[in-house]
């Protein structure tokens, strides 16, 4: 569901998303959005005021360096970054070929999908932040809010895992990813207006380049069922324990 909250362009909830046992996502427990430079005061008291009590941050070093998040430390709120990059090269401004892989990243062939095999290449390369991520999610008292620069991949990847552990069916998973393209060219063209990613902006950057597109998350998807067995093994092999699913289905259903 769409939210009308803070001035952003890709905020929604996943309330209501249905799991495949009949169940749903409770509303106001789990929210995606690009991130929140720029926003003014109002904006910020908006989110807190409807719920926020989480921010999960999942952009690099040099993005938050240069575009620092207004809500660490804001009252009320908890903040936790989590850069699904490598630590020697995550402070780099090489690092934003990677983070935004529309730009031009070629990474390691796993599944046809180069998009598909940048998301996947997170799992080896930060098991830690992605663990920590779906944490701080299960461990929100209230809404969680999780983002990277414009809430597709970094963000998709991480409700995608989240989603999964809690039952909810691929297509639906599916469903939300592609939801953001009805967005994404406001998105990109308001982030092309910030200092920290400028240099990116002349790029020619199709929509068929920066969509998202379903086919990407079903390629994920589809690998770590076929490869590792499903979402829940490929994170037990990383550290993800059966506590832990127990919290995230406390926080994200109400069991």
């Amino acid at each position: 569901m769409w939210l009308t909250i803070g001035g952003l362009l890709n905020l929604r909830d996943l309330g209501g998303t249905p799991t495949a046992d009949g169940r749903a996502v409770r509303p106001g427990r789990l929210w995606r959005s690009e991130n929140q430079t720029g926003l003014a005061a109002s904006d910020l008291r908006a989110l807190v005021d409807a719920g926020l009590t989480d921010v999960i941050d999942l952009r690099t070093d040099y993005e938050v360096d240069g575009s620092p998040s207004p809500l660490e430390g804001y009252d009320g709120v908890r903040y936790h970054h989590h850069s699904f990059f490598r630590e020697a090269e995550d402070d780099d401004a090489d690092i934003l070929d990677r983070a935004l892989p529309w730009v031009g990243y070629q990474p390691e062939a796993l599944t046809g999908n180069a998009t598909a095999d940048s998301y996947l290449a997170f799992l080896a390369d930060r098991p830690d932040s992605v663990l920590g991520a779906l944490r701080a999610i299960a461990d929100a008292p209230g809404a969680a809010l999780v983002h990277c620069a414009v809430g597709k991949d970094r963000t998709g990847f991480t409700v995608a895992l989240a989603l999964s552990l809690v039952g909810v069916p691929e297509e639906e998973i599916v469903a939300d990813y592609a939801r953001t393209t009805e967005r994404i060219e406001d998105v990109v063209r308001r982030l092309w207006a910030d200092n920290t990613y400028a240099g990116e902006a002349d790029r020619a950057v199709t929509l068929d380049a920066i969509a998202a597109h379903p086919e990407t998350m079903s390629a994920v998807l589809g690998h770590v069922r076929t490869r590792y067995g499903g979402v829940r093994t490929v994170l037990g092999e990383l550290g993800w324990t059966d506590d832990d699913s127990d919290r995230l289905r406390r926080h994200l259903l109400g069991e």
